[in-house]
């Protein structure tokens, strides 16, 4: 009996981890899915709010144009509602479906996800080109950060006070990185820029971050040193 007692409890427990196993080996990066919309039209704009699974966890978004949209604040749908939900981490959906129409996500609107201080990490799809001032400014847990593919700017304090990011990646397309976009970023100590052509940079743009590296495209280590903004940081900049 105590034999088929142990080989039972050691069954459940294969069964406990295989299953543990296969939670993790799924791609965390892929959106909860969307199971409801409702919009409401505040000051001549659609804003419709997209709510998953856990009723805790919804998001929002301004309708642009008949097949595009931008996520935007809570208070924009609900005045009386604030950025809390987000926490954890968020993956922004590509495209979403509401009233059988799908819509494209292609920008994040200035001050989304403002002084949202649990939200510790944030993944943004390819589809979004934009991106509006202090979007993410004092998320103050903050850890990582995916920036889209097709990134034109990082605008003024996109990112200021997220003080727990200590590293961030520079998309190719990123042609400017406007002044305090990364102020008192007081963990930032690796910039990994991938653009070819050094991004316009000013001196305020990493104003008061710890930076001790800068990787830039082995090619244009010379063009970066000698840019605007970046060669206040030529002793930190290395190839790769």
């Amino acid at each position: 009996m105590k034999m088929k007692k142990t080989i039972l409890w050691r069954y459940l427990l294969a069964i406990v981890l295989g299953f543990a196993m296969f939670s993790c080996q799924k791609d965390d990066d892929e959106p909860e899915k969307i199971i409801s919309t409702q919009e409401v039209v505040r000051n001549g704009n659609v804003i419709v709010e997209a709510s998953y699974r856990n009723e805790l966890r919804k998001m929002y978004f301004i309708l642009v144009s008949p097949s595009t949209a931008v996520v935007t604040r809570a208070v924009d749908f609900d005045p009386q509602l604030t950025n809390r939900q987000y926490y954890r981490k968020v993956v922004i959906p590509r495209e979403f479906e509401h009233m059988s129409q799908t819509y494209t996500v292609v920008g994040v609107k200035g001050k989304t996800f403002e002084n949202c201080n649990k939200l510790t990490s944030l993944v943004m799809p390819n589809t979004i080109t934009s991106i509006g001032p202090e979007a993410f400014s004092r998320c103050t847990a903050l850890e990582s950060v995916v920036l889209p593919d097709h990134l034109e700017r990082i605008v003024w304090m996109t990112f200021a006070h997220c003080t727990q990011i200590e590293t961030i990646e520079i998309p190719a397309s990123v042609e400017s990185i406007e002044w305090n976009a990364f102020q008192y970023c007081s963990s930032l100590k690796t910039v990994v820029c991938q653009p070819s052509t050094p991004p316009f940079c000013t001196s305020y743009t990493f104003s008061d971050c710890p930076i001790q590296e800068i990787k830039v495209p082995q090619a244009s280590v010379a063009a970066y040193k000698a840019s605007e903004g970046w060669k206040e940081y030529e002793d930190k900049i290395v190839g790769y």
